[in-house]
């Protein structure tokens, strides 16, 4: 089942959306297409954020392009 990220590059200020078959882990790379080119980046940090209801869930990946 897909699963639905807020995306969050080098703590920048945008985010964006991605779709994901599981739920990245911390230290994962990923591949992420920016401003129109592919970028594999590193996920630094992964937090469940909920307003207090299951459809309110949301995922937010944060991502470096900097290597761990």
């Amino acid at each position: 089942m897909p699963v639905s990220c807020r995306i969050s590059i080098d703590n920048r200020p945008e985010a964006t959306d991605a779709i994901f078959q599981a739920v990245p882990r911390i230290g994962e790379s990923v591949s992420l297409s920016i401003d129109g080119n592919t970028q594999d980046l590193r996920v630094s940090r992964v937090v469940h954020v909920t307003n207090g209801t299951l459809e309110g869930a949301t995922i937010v990946v944060e991502v470096t392009t900097n290597i761990l």
